[in-house]
């Protein structure tokens, strides 16, 4: 799908998740939703793991759309009470 470049939008951290998987599976859920996200995944491309450890693996989406997400990943199962959502 294709989408038209967003250049007045800003960048914001929905969700913050302890592995790569789980903000992946929060990328998909979202994007199934129709909303663009990416994630912020500080392991090196999984060379050095440990590096996670300080930044974790961030889950991001336009400001607009932040609402929108928070409510995706809430209903979504695999997060527990929304404990990983960003404030």
């Amino acid at each position: 799908m294709t989408r038209s470049p967003r250049p007045d939008g800003q960048i914001v951290e929905v969700a913050n998740y302890p592995s790569r998987l789980e903000a992946q599976l929060a990328i998909s859920f979202l994007e199934t939703a129709d909303i663009q996200a990416m994630g912020k995944f500080c392991d090196a491309f999984g060379a050095v793991p440990y590096y996670a450890l300080v930044d974790g693996f961030r889950v991001c989406v336009f400001e607009e759309d932040l609402e929108a997400a928070r409510e995706v990943l809430a209903s979504a199962d695999f997060v527990a009470d929304g404990d990983q959502l960003a404030d």
